[in-house]
């Protein structure tokens, strides 16, 4: 089966991110970690000045530039199967995750489309 444009151009963004990332320190492990109930794009180990050595579950949004804001979706019902995810990959992977820093952050990448340089907005996601 043939993906969509949409689909390969979310892949292209996602490939966008992680050099991004890895430009800034971070260890790629993984990369589209799925569960029944959700999905994480990349798992990376990051020093954070805080909390030192961190794991990071990032969710990669990728946007034309008329498609809207990125960061408005990955909120609501997304939020927790991201959780759950995460909680997932740790115990796959029998990290302790009672003794193991992690952050959860979304990078959203910005193109009108794969000929063009992006521009990305990285966030931290709160855990309430």
């Amino acid at each position: 089966m043939s993906r969509t444009q949409k689909q390969e151009f979310g892949a292209w963004g996602e490939q966008q991110a992680a050099e991004y990332l890895v430009k800034r320190g971070y260890n790629i492990i993984d990369r589209n970690y799925k569960v029944k109930k959700g999905e994480i794009d990349i798992i990376a180990w990051h020093t954070k000045y805080h909390h030192g050595r961190t794991l990071c579950f990032i969710e990669v949004k990728t946007r034309g530039e008329d498609d809207g804001e990125a960061e408005r979706a990955t909120q609501g019902k997304k939020l927790p199967r991201f959780f759950q995810a995460a909680r997932s990959y740790c115990l796959d992977k029998l990290i302790p995750m009672d003794r193991t820093p992690m952050q959860f952050e979304q990078v959203s990448v910005y193109a009108e489309d794969m000929s063009q340089k992006p521009e990305f907005r990285q966030y931290v996601i709160p855990v309430e």
